[in-house]
Order: C-alpha cells, then sequence, then structure tokens
C-alpha cells in the first residue's frame, strides 16, 4: 500500500476511536510514558502540539515542568526545516504555520538540537520495526537526521495506530520506542 493510501486508512482509524476511549488512552500515555527512563531522566524534551486527533501532549508538558524537565517545541521555518525553543509557559504556544501550536520566538528561547535529551514524536502510523509514517512534510525526518541529533527517539501513539510494515524509504527516520496505551514498546533491545 502507498504512503498516501496508508495515510488515508490510519485517519480513518483515527476518527474512528470513541471520545471516552482516546480520554482514557491519553491518561495511560501519559502515566506509562514517565516509566520510560529516558524521558523521565531528561533534561530537555522535545514534545510536539498535537492536534485533536492525536495523543494529547499539554498534560505531559505540565508534567515535565514539575519535575524539572524542559519542555521544547518545534516551530516551523517552512521548506520542511523547525527550529526548536524551550517553552516555559503553554501559554506561549500560538497557532502557527499549519494551524499546529508553536513557540512565540519572542518569549521562548532558541535550543538546539544537540540540547535534546529525548524528543516525544508524532505520526499517524508506526510499526514493529520502529518506522513512523508522518503526515508528510518530512519535518521530523530531518529533525531526527541531523548530525548533531543524539537524543532518544519516543513515538506516541494509540494502539490503535499500528500497522503491518511500513514502507520506508531511505531517509525516513526510526523510532529507539513506541508509548501507547498498552505498552511501551523498544526496537532496540
Amino acid at each position: 500500500m502507498s504512503k498516501p493510501a496508508l495515510r488515508a486508512e490510519a485517519r480513518q482509524r483515527l476518527r474512528a476511536l470513541a471520545p471516552d476511549a482516546r480520554a482514557a488512552a491519553d491518561a495511560g500515555i501519559a502515566r506509562r510514558l514517565w516509566t520510560v527512563p529516558e524521558i523521565a531522566g531528561a533534561r530537555m524534551l522535545l514534545l510536539f502540539a498535537s492536534l485533536p486527533e492525536e495523543v494529547a501532549t499539554d498534560e505531559i508538558a505540565r508534567e515535565a515542568l514539575r519535575r524539572g524537565i524542559t519542555p521544547v517545541y518545534p516551530r516551523s521555518l517552512g521548506e520542511g526545516a523547525l527550529s526548536l525553543h524551550a517553552v516555559g509557559d503553554l501559554a506561549h504556544l500560538r497557532p502557527g504555520r499549519y494551524g499546529i501550536r508553536e513557540p512565540d520566538p519572542g518569549a521562548c528561547e532558541a535550543v538546539g538540537v544537540s540540547a535534546i535529551d529525548a524528543a516525544l514524536v508524532p505520526g499517524l502510523a508506526w510499526d514493529r520495526e520502529g518506522h513512523r509514517l508522518g503526515r508528510g512534510g518530512g519535518y521530523y525526518d530531518r529533525l531526527l537526521a541531523h548530525p548533531e541529533w543524539r537524543a532518544f527517539r519516543c513515538g506516541l501513539f494509540f494502539a490503535a495506530q499500528e500497522v503491518p510494515p511500513l514502507p520506508a524509504d531511505d531517509w525516513d527516520s526510526r523510532l529507539d520506542a513506541v508509548v501507547t496505551e498498552h505498552g511501551t514498546v523498544r526496537f532496540w533491545e
């Protein structure tokens, strides 16, 4: 199946999640995430401002702040490029280029890729090989392939987003782990 067809199927799966099941899954993922040592021990944690159909990340960011972990969010610069910014208050996230909340660069300090200890990565689907299917812009694949990237890569997904092996291109960056409401899957142990 082609990536566009897989994206369409993944969007259907996400729309099919009942609101109460989604809320319970969000809570389970948020709890389970903190059992992953690389996440719990991070000093700077890259998050994404979730879209309505994605795993909710605001409570994860608030918990990171409570734990003394600095949340870092991407800001789209266009053409597949992102800048990263430390966010000390979620009120500093504003609608950006694609309607996704992004850090206000006037209120949030820029952070280099090498400062990130762990990253929570979004996507439409994932497989047991550590591949993820993004939205097609290549933003995260470019970021995760940056020569200075050393951080742990953890996908946040609902269990319903798991698919059989995804088609992978040479430029697709693999994840180190995925956290769902049913468990944590590590790919390199």
